[in-house]
């Protein structure tokens, strides 16, 4: 299936020429009737091609042109999807904003990318207004609802704009637009977090994303008879690619009411494919091994069993079930759901074990590995050819190196055109074609990716959240108890830090003795530190917050082997001197 040949190919006109029934199911959801019981939304591809149309002319409508930033900040949802492919029909460029991310964060992406309109939730607006004025490019606010919105003629609704389209007699300029559009053409501007706190925006093009699912359905079969659960953020580029492919593909895609809710919409919805990440599959298993532990001694030692079966295997054709274990498994997938066929995980590390386990249940997990940068897949792992604790092989098309620090490398037609009103840092990490992506690793004799670290100090966490720790670290050293601060988390649910309290500060201000010597177990001193630690976050995310921190009397020193001959902290370090301190924090 080649969906991108040719200069004119672009995901819109690949998805208005798909050669898919209009009578077949697009999106799904699960609606609460008056009565409570829940009740199946269905939106079938010609419903969602003539919503697509009305709101990109509805666009065209209010004076967007080719190449305008268009803000999307959504929760997922056919809404969502709906404006993707409309801005990117009238040859605009899609800016994806995170509902979570704090105003001035938001404030930065909207100015930086000078996005003139943002398409956003209702319980976002008052949010936009607050920092409206700091960003002069910002012509009009489209907000998704039903209701009315503030009296304020740049402040539209979704559904009043799509009116507009369908009285405003544009379908002509529109064609014109699919066509005029290239592949080369600028999809999405993608802002990801770097070690400086400063989100970088990472230009995709069409040929960029078109490739990559190109890539992605040779080495992953995925059919019009498939649905797909979504509840990963649309924002981020991974579950975006899969939506798109997943309508190229005209499968169905049903929308979750988020992580909380995601096991009754798995029973609702009956789904075939699921992308998620570590911190989802981990809880998932432990959610049916505690379900199954009440079961008996014997359910509890056969579920034990498969769980030793699936440690460390490398080869999921290895496992080999007994009589009873088969039986208990048809009932597992059978409570589970009985359609589900396949897993999918990425952005961070997937332990082995956890992988191991649901392979033993007979449901693929696989894992992928790729960056905002590479549209994003770079390398996965696929039913037939799998090796567990690795990422897979390259996908077709795609060129992995590895360079002589050990960073990896990769070139190919997914690899960004560069970071927006970057040059020089663009300039630095693609060199002759080849993507430097920060990551270490190395390719093992079978051709499968393995990486093993990163290069620079950005944490991901195991829910698949980057994180720069000195920019936590910054806001917490300003405060004047805090001597120093180091914060871990990589690949754990959440962020912990170590404390080094300023003794001095403290016996000023009459909290503390000077002739307290221990501090770690100082009655009061740590819900003092706790209050000013939430101050001093409060701005940022809800996954940049410090659940745990661990208060320390040592102070770093280069004798000691902590610090530089520049002063400067080893991280690593400090972590394996603390190690089992860090360890506590997560139990």
């Amino acid at each position: 299936m080649t969906i991108h040949s040719g200069q004119k190919r672009t995901i819109p006109l690949a998805f208005f020429k798909r050669e898919i029934p209009g009578d077949r199911r697009a999106l799904l959801t699960r609606d609460t009737q008056s009565d409570g019981r829940d009740s199946l939304g269905s939106l079938f591809y010609s419903d969602l091609e003539r919503m697509v149309r009305e709101f990109a002319m509805g666009l065209l409508s209010i004076g967007v042109k080719p190449g305008d930033r268009i803000a999307l900040a959504m929760e997922n949802g056919p809404e969502w999807i709906v404006s993707d492919l409309a801005i990117t029909s009238v040859g605009a460029i899609t800016v994806p904003v995170y509902t979570n991310l704090p105003e001035g964060e938001i404030a930065f992406i909207l100015k930086d990318s000078a996005s003139r309109a943002i398409i956003l939730s209702r319980n976002l607006t008052d949010r936009v207004l607050s920092i409206r004025h700091h960003i002069p490019s910002l012509n009009h606010l489209i907000v998704s609802t039903d209701e009315d919105v503030p009296a304020d003629k740049d402040i539209l609704s979704l559904k009043g704009v799509a009116t507009l389209g369908k009285e405003s007699g544009t379908e002509g300029l529109l064609n014109e637009r699919l066509e005029t559009t290239t592949g080369s053409s600028p999809f999405s501007l993608i802002y990801t977090s770097g070690t400086t706190g400063k989100p970088k925006g990472a230009i995709l093009t069409h040929n960029n994303i078109l490739s990559n699912i190109e890539s992605v359905l040779r080495v992953i079969e995925i059919t019009g008879d498939d649905i797909y659960l979504s509840f990963l953020p649309l924002s981020h580029i991974f579950e975006r690619m899969v939506h798109h492919l997943l309508l190229l593909r005209g499968a169905c895609i049903a929308y979750s009411r988020g992580l909380a809710s995601v096991g009754a919409d798995m029973a609702f919805f009956k789904p075939t494919l699921m992308a998620g990440v570590p911190f989802f599959f981990e809880r998932l298993r432990g959610r049916i091994y505690e379900a199954l532990k009440k079961g008996g001694s014997i359910k509890r030692r056969i579920i034990e069993g498969m769980i030793e079966k699936g440690r460390n295997i490398t080869d999921p054709s290895t496992i080999r079930h007994t009589f009873l274990e088969r039986l208990f498994i048809r009932r597992i997938r059978k409570r589970l759901n009985p359609r589900l066929r396949l897993f999918i995980s990425g952005g961070a590390p997937l332990p082995v074990e956890t992988a191991g386990f649901f392979w033993s249940l007979g449901i693929p997990v696989l894992e992928g590995y790729g960056l905002t940068e590479t549209s994003p897949v770079v390398a996965v792992n696929t039913p037939s050819a799998v090796r567990l604790g690795t990422v897979g092989r390259p996908i077709p098309g795609v060129e992995v190196r590895i360079n002589m620090d050990g960073e990896i490398l990769v070139k190919g037609p997914n690899v960004m055109e560069g970071y927006h009103n970057m040059p020089e840092m663009t300039g630095r990490v693609i060199k002759d074609g080849w993507f430097h992506t920060g990551d270490v690793g190395f390719v093992d004799e079978d051709g499968f990716l393995v990486i093993t670290g990163r290069k620079k100090d950005i944490i991901v966490t195991s829910t698949g959240k980057n994180v720069s720790p000195q920019k936590i670290e910054t806001l917490l050293k300003a405060d004047e108890y805090i001597k120093e601060a180091l914060v871990y988390g990589d690949r754990k649910p959440h962020l912990v830090a170590l404390i080094i309290p300023d003794r001095e500060s403290l016996v000023l201000s009459g909290i503390i003795d000077e002739t307290q010597e221990d501090l770690s177990e100082m009655e009061g001193l740590y819900s003092f530190l706790e209050e000013r630690i939430h101050r001093r976050l409060r701005g940022l995310a809800r996954y940049e917050q410090i659940r745990r921190f661990a208060i320390l009397n040592d102070t770093f020193s280069v004798e000691t082997g902590e610090l530089t001959p520049t002063m400067k902290i080893k991280r690593d370090m400090v972590a394996q001197r603390f190690q089992e301190i860090i360890e506590r924090l997560y139990e």
